[in-house]
């Protein structure tokens, strides 16, 4: 029988009316299915999902979801991708839209948000210390699972959104059970394979933005980026030496041989402290311990970050073996008679109770005020297992660090003794800068800037004098003079 354009359209209504009966879809979903079975590709999203796995399955999905933190979604991304690859004929769509994937399957479609296939944003998202990478900010995968011979069909989204700022990860499929399983098998396959696992990560917080209105802007959110950190190497750190061990024992050696020692019932969790006045090598022995410590998740929070202190120690426990270091902590975590962040101080101490033997985390904590710092922190065992002071440089050790940072420059003419005996009280930091101050008085000296430069003690001389010029008592220690 001829089909005549009067006959098409008959069948066309009768079609579409049987669709929308007893697949449940609107007169436009409905139209739009219509459309892709004659060849062409639906225009709406709803319409586009039903079409490729079937408005009856649609109907009877279930939508498992978890909103995690921003800095989680290029692990989702790359989870699901991996995930989706082993499968067999995804198929991939990517669009943007600000309704959860519950509301796109089964909720009625509202006037004011449109659910037409648009191209999503793409976001440049950091992957490694200098390394960034593009994805789009929304997208579904949709494959078929297998079950005892059965082929059930499968819907996966992640999508971010600015306002929250989280990452949301969507599975829908007619087993509830089915889509909270694949939801823990993505979320346990981003940690596993994390970009941040053993690597140097330093915390920043972003506070939230309000319109005029009052209405949020911007979610305020703890921001993880990679930190790209000169290496210190053992030739390369001037260190007391029975500093140096104490860092080994309680920190380094944790975590190198953290196999053996748990076998044998010793904790490899362990709280260390470091303190002394500014400019005596606290940073510098930090990033030390990064630099040894290749294998391990090395986590650095300063600033408005160490308020943090929940979300501290949960990217320390995902990312284990981990060594947390806090960075100037008397700012934040002074005696509770002079602390405006009590409750977050009680937090800290709470988190470090809740460390178990079993967990490979370690903590150092910086400060140069350790009588400011409260003493429940300082003074009770089993929080901090080892308090190491770092002062100012006895004699000998000036002299290395002298040596040290001479290294470019024709020194054959100087008496480090005498510069060693000159500079008691200074601490690493002022050395550093007196070596540098010299440098740029002896280049006075040159006719060509090409010509040799040789240094002498006399240049030393003038540069202490102009250092020291109006820096006496507690101007001194300003400049890193006389600190003790």
């Amino acid at each position: 029988m001829k089909l005549t354009p009067i006959r098409f359209a008959l069948w066309r209504r009768s079609a579409l009316h049987r669709w929308m009966t007893n697949g449940g879809l609107s007169v436009d979903s409905a139209a739009s299915l219509f459309h892709k079975l004659l060849g062409g590709e639906p225009l709406d999203i709803d319409t586009r999902l039903a079409a490729e796995v079937g408005p009856t399955a649609v109907a009877q999905f279930r939508v498992s979801s978890k909103e995690l933190p921003s800095y989680r979604f290029v692990d989702l991304f790359r989870a699901v991708e991996s995930h989706s690859q082993s499968q067999t004929h995804p198929r991939i769509i990517e669009s943007q839209h600000e309704e959860d994937l519950n509301s796109l399957l089964h909720g009625k479609r509202q006037r004011w948000i449109s659910r037409r296939i648009t191209q999503p944003s793409i976001t440049a998202w950091p992957t490694g210390p200098a390394e960034e990478h593009y994805f789009p900010v929304d997208r579904f995968w949709l494959f078929e699972q297998t079950d005892g011979g059965r082929r059930d069909p499968l819907i996966i989204r992640l999508r971010y959104t600015h306002v929250s700022e989280r990452a949301v990860l969507e599975v829908a499929t007619d087993n509830a059970a089915v889509g909270e399983q694949y939801l823990r098998t993505i979320i346990d396959r981003s940690v596993e394979e994390s970009i941040y696992r053993k690597q140097v990560l330093e915390l920043a917080f972003e506070a939230g933005t309000k319109d005029e209105y009052g209405d949020v802007e911007r979610a305020e959110r703890l921001r993880v980026l990679f930190k790209a950190i000169e290496p210190v190497n053992d030739e390369d750190i001037v260190i007391d030496e029975v500093v140096r061990h104490m860092l080994w024992r309680n920190v380094i050696d944790l975590h190198v041989r953290r196999a053996v020692l748990k076998a044998n019932g010793v904790p490899v969790r362990r709280g260390v402290l470091l303190y002394g006045p500014p400019g005596t090598g606290k940073t510098f022995a930090c990033r030390y311990l990064c630099g040894k410590l290749p294998e391990t998740t090395r986590i650095i929070v300063t600033g408005p970050a160490l308020l943090q202190v929940t979300q501290i120690f949960s990217l320390a426990r995902m990312f284990q073996p981990s060594l947390v270091i806090l960075e100037d902590v008397d700012l934040v975590f002074a005696s509770r008679e002079i602390n405006l962040y009590s409750s977050v101080l009680g937090e800290l101490l709470d988190q470090m109770d809740g460390l178990r033997p079993y967990e490979d985390i370690s903590f150092v904590l910086t400060t140069n005020a350790i009588d400011r710092m409260e003493s429940a922190i300082k003074d009770r065992p089993g929080r901090i297992s080892q308090c190491i002071f770092l002062g100012p440089p006895q004699p000998e050790l000036r002299k290395r660090y002298l040596r040290h940072y001479l290294r470019r420059y024709d020194a054959s003419q100087l008496n480090l003794d005498e510069l060693g005996r000159e500079s008691e009280g200074a601490t690493q930091a002022f050395l550093k800068e007196w070596v540098h101050r010299t440098v740029q008085i002896a280049l006075e000296r040159l006719d060509q800037p090409d010509s040799q430069l040789e240094l002498h003690n006399s240049d030393f001389r003038q540069a202490m004098d102009e250092m020291r010029r109006f820096s006496e008592g507690s101007t001194g220690r300003i400049i890193g003079f006389h600190a003790q």
